[in-house]
């Protein structure tokens, strides 16, 4: 006998997993998140528990009549563990992104079920009653089992646990909390989009930018053009400097690698260059050529990029 779960639910968990880790691996929110790196490790660990649980899940369901009791215990002690592992992880991602997230009710009494059963069965406190758990060992099979809670107070309960039916809670739930999550983290960086709509960073560039830097290359070659090499160096620098500043106000200066290097690069070639115009340097006039067609060659690139940023930000889409 196979065990038949919802697909669509299945798929859709590992499809909002996946659809988190590209949330969370976009430049900016993962410069983020990484400033605190205890929570990005815990996010990261949580992550892959979901899946490795959802994969622990979906094998669950090719489970057979089992004869061997041994092994029937196996399978509800690990299935009941998994489900709890699962829940922890909702919980941690939630906690990391600075979600206020409280277990939903019908998740809760799984993760009694699993104290009483599989985690502390033998001593537990509800309600401040002493309680102990027992699962009865002739109704246990793949599907489910009967257990029996004797309390401090001489009360009794009975449960009849169904996994399949935990399975299937779980689930639902699991599944509306990650779509939770999802939605949360698309609406801040839609929000963030929005309040910085108002600016290209390509505009920062100024439109005459071949300009300086045909007058830098120009100047290369006539000592009398030195002050006029410096000024357009200086039009470029503050522009460099202008991009710096609101990359910083969106709190995305040092999340691109590309830009860091192109950055690294041109201010390597805009010092280079002035100390040849102010003579304070032991570059020559080819050197300081090849300088300014290198540094023309960075600032398209880095251009380029801005512009890639600019469509991102642009976007109605996350």
């Amino acid at each position: 006998m196979q065990i038949q779960f919802s697909k669509s639910t299945l798929d859709n968990i590992s499809n909002l997993e996946n659809r988190l880790r590209d949330l969370i691996n976009s430049h900016r929110l993962k410069f983020i998140l990484l400033k605190n790196h205890e929570n990005w490790n815990s996010l990261c660990s949580s992550l892959d528990l979901i899946e490795d649980t959802q994969i622990a899940i979906e094998s669950y369901s090719y489970f057979k009549d089992l004869s061997d009791a041994g092994a029937t215990y196996l399978v509800i002690y690990g299935i009941l563990q998994t489900l709890l592992l699962q829940q922890n992880s909702v919980k941690n991602i939630a906690e990391a992104i600075g979600l206020n997230y409280k277990l939903p009710k019908e998740l809760n009494k799984i993760r009694i079920i699993r104290n009483s059963a599989a985690g502390h069965p033998e001593k537990e406190v509800e309600k401040g009653i002493k309680k102990s758990s027992f699962i009865i060992r002739a109704s246990v099979s793949p599907l489910g089992f009967e257990m029996l809670t004797s309390y401090s107070n001489l009360n009794e309960e009975y449960h009849s646990v169904s996994i399949i039916d935990l399975i299937k809670i779980q689930n639902d739930f699991i599944n509306q909390v990650l779509v939770d999550i999802v939605n949360e983290l698309e609406r801040q960086v839609m929000a963030h989009r929005k309040k910085h709509a108002g600016l290209k960073l390509v505009d920062i560039f100024p439109t005459t930018l071949n300009y300086h830097i045909g007058k830098i290359s120009e100047a290369v070659h006539r000592n009398d053009r030195f002050d006029l090499g410096i000024v357009n160096i200086q039009t470029i620098n503050n522009a460099i400097e202008d991009l710096k500043i609101e990359l910083t106000n969106r709190g995305i200066w040092g999340a691109y690698d590309s830009i860091d290097y192109h950055y690294e690069y041109i201010e390597y070639a805009l010092n280079r260059i002035l100390g040849y115009f102010n003579s304070d340097s032991n570059l020559n006039q080819k050197d300081a050529y090849v300088f300014s067609k290198f540094l023309n060659e960075q600032l398209i690139s880095l251009k380029d990029i801005v512009k890639e940023i600019d469509d991102e930000y642009a976007s109605e889409t996350v």
